[in-house]
C-alpha cells in the first residue's frame, strides 16, 4: 500500500496506461475502465479522462464498507482491470471475480508477496508487482537502525494522524514489533519537539519519522530537533539525510506508478495477466556517515 500523497500519482494511469490504445480507437468505442481497491483513501472515488476511467474504492473512508463489498462494486461496474493494493485487497478481488484481470501491488517485507503468489498459483487472472509500502519500509528502518548499533528497546513512530495510510502503517508496524512501538501523532514541528522532549518519560531509544509531505517540508527543523535530543532517527525521505539526519529508507513512487501503468496497459492490450511480469522494486537507502559517527554508531550498513 502506497501512502496517500504517493498514490495521488496513480492518476498517471490515465496518461501512461492507455494513450496507445486511444490513438486508433474510434470515438464510439467504450473507454477502458480501471478499478483501484485499497484500504487507505488517497484519491477520489472517480477519475475520468479521455482515454481511461479510474474507479477507486477505499475501505478506510467514511463509508466504512469492507473490501469484499467494495470489490463486488467494482466488478458490477464492469471494470476491465482491478489494481489491488496489498494482500487483503487481492483476496477480496479474487473472491469477487475469476474473470476480471487483477494487478496486485504487494510488499515483500511484510510477506504479502507470498500471499499473492499462492493466490496466483490457483488462478490465471492475477499478476503482481512487488513494491515497498510505507509499513514495510518502516519495518526496514527499524532493522537498519539495529544494524547500525542502536539499542532498540522502545521506538517512537512519528506520523500524521490525518493521513490514513501512515496511520495504518503504524498499526501494522505495531503488529510486528508489539509494545516496542510508541505511536507519536504529530501535525507540525512543534508536535515533533514535544515527542523529543518526552524521550526520557517514554524511554525511547530511537525515532521513526514516516513519509509525509507534512514532515518533509520541515526536514531541516525536524533533524535539528532529533539531533538536540540525541535520538537516532530513521526517516521516510532522502531530504532528511541531506539535512543531516541519520538514515532514510524511501521508495520511488514514480517508478511504482510507471510499472503499474505498464502492466495495466499491456492487459488492456489483451495480454493475459499470467504473461505479464515486472521485476520487484526495492526501497532506496541513504546514510549520513558523519551523523552516524557523531552518535557513536556504525558508519556503514
Amino acid at each position: 500500500m502506497m501512502d496517500r500523497r504517493a498514490f495521488l500519482g496513480t492518476v498517471a494511469l490515465a496518461a501512461l496506461g492507455a494513450p496507445r490504445l486511444a490513438e486508433a480507437r474510434p470515438a464510439s468505442v467504450r473507454v477502458p475502465r480501471v478499478g483501484v481497491l485499497g484500504e487507505a483513501n488517497p484519491i477520489p472515488w472517480m477519475v475520468r479522462t479521455p482515454v481511461v476511467d479510474i474507479e477507486c474504492r477505499w475501505s478506510a473512508d467514511a463509508r466504512g464498507e469492507p473490501l469484499a463489498a467494495l470489490a463486488s462494486q467494482l466488478v458490477a461496474l464492469d471494470v476491465d482491470v482491478i489494481v489491488a493494493l496489498g494482500a487483503a485487497s487481492a483476496r477480496a478481488a479474487r473472491e469477487s471475480t475469476a474473470k476480471v484481470p487483477i494487478v496486485v501491488v504487494a510488499d515483500a517485507s511484510l510477506g504479502e508477496d507470498a500471499v499473492v503468489a499462492r493466490l496466483a498459483s490457483s488462478v490465471r487472472n492475477i499478476t503482481s508487482l512487488t513494491a515497498p509500502s510505507e509499513a514495510g519500509m518502516a519495518w526496514q528502518r527499524l532493522r537498519l537502525l539495529r544494524r547500525l548499533g542502536v539499542p532498540l528497546g522502545r521506538v517512537g513512530v512519528v506520523f500524521d494522524p490525518d493521513n490514513r495510510a501512515t496511520s495504518a502503517a503504524v498499526e501494522r508496524l505495531s503488529e510486528h514489533a508489539g509494545d516496542d512501538v510508541v505511536a507519536c501523532p504529530a501535525r507540525n514541528p512543534e508536535d515533533v519537539e514535544r515527542v523529543c522532549l518526552l524521550r526520557g518519560h517514554d524511554r525511547m531509544d530511537a525515532l521513526l519519522v514516516l513519509a509525509d509531505t507534512l514532515f518533509t517540508v520541515h526536514a531541516r527543523r525536524i533533524v535539528e530537533l532529533t539531533a538536540e535530543a540525541a535520538l537516532p532517527t530513521a526517516y521516510g525521505a532522502r531530504r532528511f539525510v541531506d539535512a543531516g539526519g541519520l538514515i532514510a529508507v524511501y521508495g520511488d513512487t514514480s517508478e511504482i506508478i510507471r510499472r503499474t501503468a505498464m502492466i495495466v496497459r499491456r492487459i488492456l492490450a489483451d495480454e493475459t495477466p499470467a504473461a505479464v511480469s515486472s521485476p520487484p522494486l526495492q526501497p532506496h537507502v541513504a546514510l549520513n556517515t558523519a551523523t552516524a559517527r557523531r552518535l557513536g554508531l556504525e558508519a556503514r550498513l
